[in-house]
Parts: structure tokens; sequence; C-alpha cells
């Protein structure tokens, strides 16, 4: 049954990497809740900060743009623009969301703390927000008042979305090379 295999590998590395998750509460991470401490071994803190502008001089058209925060070798911190994260249902139309928020690095020898702060999504129609919990009135909340969730695409979207960005930073921080297959 090879299919079974793939099926297996393709849970296995979901969740072994899924480490941000939507809640009503908003974006919290597997370990710590609000932030996240990458482990790096014997890496130094300098080295780390190399590679930490290395992955935004890789993912972003305008790094210089980018850039929020700098103290060189101990902290950086990033605004990323992400259009079309989601959609949200408006009487049967789908509206998509985007995003903006902030990413902030502070590094240690062998590790990184890494945090998602800042964040906000709207929608393109006008700018209702998405939220993470709430009424219905106010924007499009991803769980109700009592903490229902309501709006499980979006959760998917978003989780998939963090975990995967935070997947590619990872990778640079730990010295892997991208794939490049020219």
């Amino acid at each position: 049954m090879p299919n079974m295999k793939l099926l297996y590998l393709l849970l296995f590395t979901t969740t072994c990497f899924a480490q941000i998750e939507v809640t009503p509460n908003g974006l919290e991470f597997e370990e710590y809740g609000d932030f996240l401490v990458i482990e790096a071994d014997t890496t130094s803190a300098s080295e780390l900060y190399k590679r930490a502008l290395k992955y935004v001089e890789m993912n972003y058209k305008d790094p210089d743009e980018v850039y929020k925060g700098q103290v060189e070798e101990e902290y950086l911190k990033i605004e990323t623009f992400k259009p079309n994260l989601t959609t949200a249902n408006n009487s049967g139309v789908k509206l998509p969301i985007d995003a903006r928020y902030f990413i902030e690095m502070r590094f240690k020898d062998g590790r990184v703390r890494y945090e998602i702060t800042g964040l906000s999504m709207t929608a393109q129609n006008g700018g209702r927000p998405l939220n993470f919990s709430g009424s219905i009135w106010k924007g499009y909340p991803i769980y109700n008042k009592k903490g229902e969730l309501r709006l499980e695409e979006s959760k998917k979207d978003i989780e998939d979305y963090f975990n995967s960005e935070l997947l590619g930073i990872k990778k640079i921080l730990w010295g892997e090379s991208p794939v490049d297959d020219w």
C-alpha cells in the first residue's frame, strides 16, 4: 500500500512542523504560547542573525522596506504583508482577506526567539477585520463568543501559511540551503 506510506509521511511532517495554531485567543505557539524558541545547536548568535538577514533578502522583493528594527546580532523586526491570506464568507460572497504582521527575532548562541506581533487581517472590500473570536457584527470571527469554531477554512489557511513560513525560516536558520534547480 504505497498510498498509505505517503499518507503517514504527510501526517508525520504536518504534525512535526505544525507549531502555530489559531485559537480564540489568537496565534499560539506549541511550546511557549506567545513565541517559539528555534534551537540551532552550536550556531553563534552572530551567524543566526546573518542567516535571518539572508532569509529576508531571499524572500522579500524590497528587503529595505521590510526591516522595521535591528540591533546587529541581537534583534531583528520585519513587517510582512500577505495578500489573499484567506477568505471570509459575507452573505455567500467570498471576500479575500489580507494580513499585515510583524516578526520579531531575538538571537542568542544556539537559539532564536521567534514571535509574530501586531497581526491585523482585513477584508479587501472595505476593511472589515477577520478576528480570532467575537461577534459577527464587528467583523468576521473565526470563533464565536462561546469559543466554537465558525470559519474552519480560514483557520486552516492561516495555520498552513504561518507554519509554512516558520518552516522556511527554520531551514535558513539551521543552515539548509534552499532548493535551487537551475
